[in-house]
């Protein structure tokens, strides 16, 4: 069984080599218009993975182009009726299905000096392998796989922008920046008409939202990251740009594959990334939280809860 670091550097070493790619962002998706795409959601519970599991899955979709956003373990398919297809050539056995990582909490009872119990709670961590619905065949999977939508429901970006209006907060438009000022509390933005594309205005928007998050009278991320020192700030970027892709993935608009507004934050990542095995956890984690934060404006708490555990044995 793989110790807690190994798991950890693993998960780094395969961010940290998509992002020395430098073609894409790993948990950044390009197509918009189909049903069942979206984050990384469990096929029994249909509920969104959480934290590193959601770039972990997104980067596997993006490697292999898999369109869907349904997972699940070998059990949960078999519990459907279905049942995952036979290894292709090509992989490499022990690569085929995602690993993916379960904290699970654990208490233990230790007698102090005074001879009186007490308990003290941690979280283990441990791995799990899921499959996506195109490694899977069996009756009904036609539900699980994308698939052309009925009418283009986003044409008018209506999902985004009243995701945005349900938070209250206060955005500006003029002038020529894209930040969130945090002493006063209120995001400025350009003018829509400035961005060359749509899609692109409401990428910008969710990246200054997520920003937006860590007020310290709302998630007080900023506190938590100054852990990282001199990189604190680039930890915080890196949370915005995932947060936003994230955002943009749930609320199904397309995402720029344009680098350059990431380019001058990307050697502090691998910086902190290649440190700091646990670095890629506490910010896919902050952007997790981020995103259940500004969708519970506008959704039900059920649809934002995340996937802590999979609720069928993993098939070894």
């Amino acid at each position: 069984m793989a110790s807690q670091e190994e798991i950890r550097k693993r998960v780094t070493d395969e961010i940290v080599t998509a992002l020395k790619s430098g073609s894409r962002l790993p948990w950044s998706r390009p197509w918009c218009d189909l049903e069942n795409t979206g984050l990384p959601t469990n096929v029994v519970s249909e509920r969104c993975y959480s934290g590193v599991n959601v770039l972990m899955l997104m980067l596997v979709s993006q490697a292999r182009g898999y369109t869907s956003k349904f997972w699940g373990t070998f059990n949960q398919w078999q519990s459907l009726g279905c049942h995952v297809l036979k290894r292709p050539d090509h992989i490499p056995s022990g690569h085929y299905g995602t690993r993916c990582v379960l904290f699970k909490p654990v208490t233990k009872t230790r007698q102090n000096s005074d001879g009186e119990d007490e308990e003290s709670r941690f979280f283990l961590m441990r791995e799990f392998t899921v499959f996506n619905a195109e490694q899977v065949t069996g009756p009904g999977i036609e539900d699980y796989l994308a698939k052309p939508r009925k009418s283009n429901v986003f044409a008018d970006y209506r999902p985004a922008a009243d995701a945005i209006a349900a938070t209250g907060a206060d955005i500006r438009h003029g002038g020529t920046r894209a930040v969130y000022r945090i002493e006063q509390d209120y995001i400025e933005l350009p003018p829509k008409a400035a961005f060359s594309q749509t899609h692109e205005y409401y990428g910008t928007a969710l990246h200054e939202l997520t920003h937006w998050t860590g007020h310290e009278r709302r998630l007080a991320r900023l506190t938590k990251l100054a852990r990282f020192g001199s990189a604190a700030y680039g930890m915080e970027e890196l949370v915005a740009e995932m947060g936003s892709a994230f955002l943009l993935t749930e609320l199904g608009l397309p995402q720029s594959d344009d680098l350059s507004n990431v380019t001058a934050y990307l050697a502090s990542w691998l910086s902190v990334l290649e440190r700091d095995h646990n670095a890629i956890f506490t910010a896919s984690t902050a952007a997790s939280k981020a995103v259940d934060f500004v969708l519970s404006f506008s959704k039900a708490p059920a649809e934002c809860e995340a996937v802590s555990q999979p609720t069928a044995t993993v098939a070894s």
